[in-house]
């Protein structure tokens, strides 16, 4: 089977998820096949992994644990173009190709590349409308981002949506759990990382939106004996700093907890290894205040007091951490996902 992925380059999230189906979907049958659209983050992560073609994305006016509407449509108002010379750059070899199944994660133009050729298109995305109905959330900013979201589903022929929680399929939505990746505890793992104490992980993923919280929290971090470490952001702000690590996992393992936003991969992996979690969901971020929504009974959710917000959540690590070790958090959602797609294409035949 031949696979065209069609990823989205904000943050790291997306293209880790995407990589777990990739893996998976190569595991099922080593003659399987697949080609990448990237851009941003998604085209640096994979262009050295698989083959990979370089293609025009969203931009994200990204600051303040804030997303903007306004200034995202500004900044974006000719992606609906770029995506038609996308495609008129690409068609020959995706012509060639010819996949047997387009996936958008979480990409648009995967719907207009779908329909010509005459293909069917699998969207991947966190947001649930069910989850939203729960949600009952009187914000026009927000209610805006769903319709949206809402309207690609529509558009789209199947939508797999990793959830937190048990749901049944409706409509063109199929669930599947959340998508990891695959990590075995090691040994020594301390002494690898050059660590002397077990540390409290900040994650900012690949944005810029928790960059002043991880400079806040900085300020308070004289205060705990405690050792921070900070991952992602596009700007260093402290030397236990890195932009990128490909072990994040093994610093995770090690960890007391992690302070982060609220990023479906973040969020599902360290419950999945079962760490304490302090999350700050971007604000007017529909995906983020969605999921910390679906995950509030065992994560703390922090607020614009970030000095309270940090002290309640260090005080309490260990009864956080009691509890989380009672969960049967399953994160195979990626075997999930492969077989469903197996189970598209034979309905296509």
């Amino acid at each position: 089977m031949k696979l065209l992925f069609v990823v989205t380059g904000f943050a790291y999230g997306d293209s880790i998820r995407v990589e777990s189906i990739i893996n998976e979907f190569l595991k099922r049958d080593k003659s399987n096949e697949v080609i990448i659209l990237g851009y941003d983050h998604s085209y640096s992560y994979f262009k050295n992994k698989f083959m990979t073609l370089e293609i025009e994305g969203y931009k994200f006016p990204d600051y303040e644990l804030e997303f903007k509407t306004h200034r995202f449509l500004i900044k974006n108002y000719y992606l609906p173009f770029s995506w038609i010379t996308t495609w008129r750059k690409h068609r020959k070899i995706l012509k060639l190709f010819n996949p047997d199944l387009i996936i958008s994660d979480f990409e648009p133009m995967a719907i207009l590349i779908a329909k010509s050729l005459n293909k069917k298109c699998i969207s991947i995305f966190g947001y649930d409308p069910s989850a939203y109905k729960e949600y009952n959330n009187k914000n026009n900013t927000l209610n805006i981002q769903s319709r949206f979201i809402e309207k690609i589903y529509e558009n789209s022929d199947y939508v797999i949506i990793p959830s937190f929680r048990k749901r049944k399929n409706f409509s063109n939505i199929n669930y599947v759990n959340p998508i990891i990746r695959e990590y075995k505890q090691k040994r020594n793992l301390m002494k690898k990382l050059g660590l002397k104490k077990h540390p409290i992980l900040i994650m900012l993923g690949g944005s810029d939106y928790g960059l002043e919280l991880a400079k806040k929290i900085l300020n308070l971090v004289k205060k705990y004996n405690e050792e921070f470490i900070i991952f992602g952001g596009t700007k260093k702000i402290s030397k236990n700093h890195f932009k990128f690590k490909e072990n994040f996992l093994d610093y995770l393992a090690v960890s007391k907890g992690i302070i982060t936003l609220a990023g479906s991969l973040t969020l599902s992996e360290a419950l999945a290894i079962k760490k304490p979690i302090l999350a700050f969901p971007i604000k007017n971020h529909v995906e983020q205040q969605l999921n910390a929504f679906l995950v509030k009974d065992y994560i703390s959710i922090g607020d614009e007091n970030i000095e309270k917000s940090l002290c309640n959540f260090i005080v309490n690590l260990n009864s956080i951490q009691k509890k989380l070790n009672k969960i049967d958090f399953k994160g195979n959602g990626a075997k999930q996902l492969v077989s469903l797609l197996y189970k598209i294409k034979r309905s296509n035949k």
